[in-house]
């Protein structure tokens, strides 16, 4: 009696047969067609039903002679170290240790580029004001990453190679052949972490037009005319409750209770003017008196304008203290050799300075612009003039 594996195989051969049987019928009905020499259609049949008949034969053989053996073969290659792996990492430290040291470093570049872009995706959602900052940064890095990449293949196959001949060659005269190639692969790893170096040099530059930005926004006392039309007031996003929560609780945790302050003031104002805005709007629905109505519409002008004013000044304290927040996050991702350079530095500890001296000014530049406001009234005489007597 068959066994299931006879049972299949005798299944296969039949459909394997019927299949060239059906075959062979449909061609020669499509040749039919055609105007052919019997000699040609016969050398057409022959030629396209062989191909197919020895194609089939060498399917059916193959299957015909894999045996669960064959399984259990592959599980057991699949699970011998793979090349480059620990073995191949054991012979590099051994015998070449100056190589091997630099391809552990760029391994761990690569991971933490990799990571890097990872997050400032999430930054970016975190932080839509600085999104332009943050696309330059990627930019910038990305050449590295590539170059990096690039780098660390090559030696990865350099390696393998090597780990080939060393196992099924002479062990001895592959490593001194190998030394040379070695070297070459250090230079290699070099140029790509001297790349990378230029990338940090790049992103300190940007790192410092975006604390000059900060800086300059601190020393506006209103906010700053449109470029391109000087009369109207340039266009600004205001903090979203989130991001105004991340920062504040960024802010906790340093414990910087200056800006915090200044940052409660301006949040309490904001409140003030809101509620002191829906009354307002609350009364201009009430009112039927077209001069009342329009007397209001003044009034809530001046209040909009200062809750603008107001939203602008809370910018001002978190965009800079946000500027602070990605200096701390970038720092994590650089490489241990490598520092802010000196300018830097500079800029960095200017923008803390001047926030922290200017952050209570600035709320309390907002709670006189909130008095003026309160204070704005002046009567509106709604008397008619007398009228003239003859």
């Amino acid at each position: 009696m068959l066994n299931s594996h006879g049972l299949f195989l005798a299944i296969l051969w039949l459909l394997a047969g019927g299949g060239i049987f059906v075959f062979a019928r449909w061609l020669g009905r499509v040749l039919d067609k055609f105007p052919l020499e019997p000699d040609t259609r016969r050398l057409i049949m022959i030629g396209f039903v062989g191909i197919v008949l020895f194609g089939t034969l060498n399917f059916v053989w193959r299957i015909s002679h894999y045996t669960p053996q064959d399984t259990a073969d592959s599980v057991t290659d699949s699970e011998t170290p793979a090349i480059g792996t620990d073995d191949a990492n054991g012979l590099m430290q051994l015998h070449y240790p100056d190589l091997q040291a630099h391809r552990q470093n760029l391994k761990e570049r690569r991971a933490a580029l990799l990571n890097f872009f990872k997050d400032i995706q999430l930054w970016a959602q975190a932080s839509p004001h600085h999104i332009t900052f943050l696309q330059s940064l990627i930019n910038i890095h990305w050449k590295s990453q590539e170059d990096l990449k690039e780098a660390d293949e090559a030696v990865d196959l350099s390696v393998q190679e090597l780990w080939i001949h060393y196992s099924t060659g002479e062990g001895d005269y592959v490593i001194s052949r190998f030394k040379p190639e070695a070297e070459i692969l250090v230079e290699r790893i070099r140029d790509a972490q001297r790349f990378d170096n230029t990338g940090f040099k790049a992103e300190q530059t940007e790192v410092q037009d975006l604390l000059e930005q900060a800086q300059r926004q601190l020393a506006y006392t209103d906010i700053p005319a449109d470029p391109k039309d000087r009369r109207k007031p340039q266009a600004f996003v205001a903090y979203t409750p989130e991001n105004h929560k991340m920062l504040v609780d960024w802010l906790q945790q340093r414990q910087e209770t200056t800006l915090l302050n200044a940052l409660s003031q301006l949040d309490d104002n904001q409140h003030q003017i809101t509620t002191k805005l829906q009354q307002l709007q609350t009364f201009m629905q009430q009112t039927d008196n077209r001069a009342l109505y329009e007397a209001l519409q003044k009034v809530i002008a001046s209040w909009q304008d200062l809750s603008r004013y107001n939203q602008y000044s809370d910018y001002q304290i978190l965009f800079a203290a946000e500027v602070g927040l990605f200096l701390e996050k970038l720092s994590a991702y650089h490489p241990k050799h490598i520092s802010p350079n000196p300018r830097t530095l500079s800029l960095i500890q200017q923008l803390h300075d001047s926030l922290l001296q200017t952050a209570p000014e600035i709320a309390r530049r907002a709670q006189i612009r909130r008095t003026e406001v309160e204070r704005s009234y002046s009567p509106t005489s709604f008397i008619p003039p007398p009228a003239k007597r003859r």
